[in-house]
C-alpha cells in the first residue's frame, strides 16, 4: 500500500531538481554538505522516511532508509509541520522548541535544515 504525505511532493521536486539543475545540485552540496534522515508522520500512524545526502554530488534524495547509512542528522516531524515549514510559516527552530521537530545526532549540521527547506530550493507553491 502506497501512502501520499503532502511532503511527498517536496521531496520529489527537490531529488528531481537536484539531478537536473546543475546550479542548484551544487549549492546544496556546497551550502548544506550534510546528510540527513527524515522520518515525517502523517494521520492513522502512516509514516515515510527520507534520506538526503548532500555531500555528495549531485546530491542523493531517496524515499527510505538509505540502506541504513549513517547520517549526519535524523529529523522526525509530523508531515503538517513540515510543510509549515517549507512554506515559510514555521521557523525549524520554532518547531524544535515547541517539540514538533525532534534532532537527533550533529546539532550544528541540524541547522542546514533551513539552507535545504529554503524557498529557493522548492520552486512550487505548496
Amino acid at each position: 500500500m502506497t501512502v501520499d504525505l503532502k511532503s511527498d511532493l517536496l521531496f520529489d521536486e527537490l531529488k528531481t531538481r537536484a539531478k537536473e539543475e546543475e546550479a542548484l545540485a551544487m549549492d546544496l552540496t556546497k551550502k548544506v554538505n550534510s546528510s540527513f534522515r527524515i522520518t515525517i508522520n502523517g494521520d492513522g500512524g502512516v509514516f515515510k522516511k527520507w534520506t538526503i545526502d548532500a555531500k555528495s554530488f549531485p546530491p542523493q534524495i531517496e524515499e527510505g532508509d538509505g540502506d541504513g547509512k549513517k547520517v549526519d542528522v535524523e529529523v522526525t516531524i509530523k508531515d503538517e509541520d513540515f510543510m509549515k515549514i517549507a512554506a515559510g510559516t514555521m521557523k525549524p527552530d520554532q518547531a524544535f522548541m515547541q517539540g514538533k521537530l525532534k534532532l537527533k545526532g550533529n546539532l550544528a549540521r541540524a541547522m542546514k535544515l533551513k539552507t535545504l527547506l529554503d524557498p529557493k530550493m522548492i520552486k512550487s507553491k505548496l
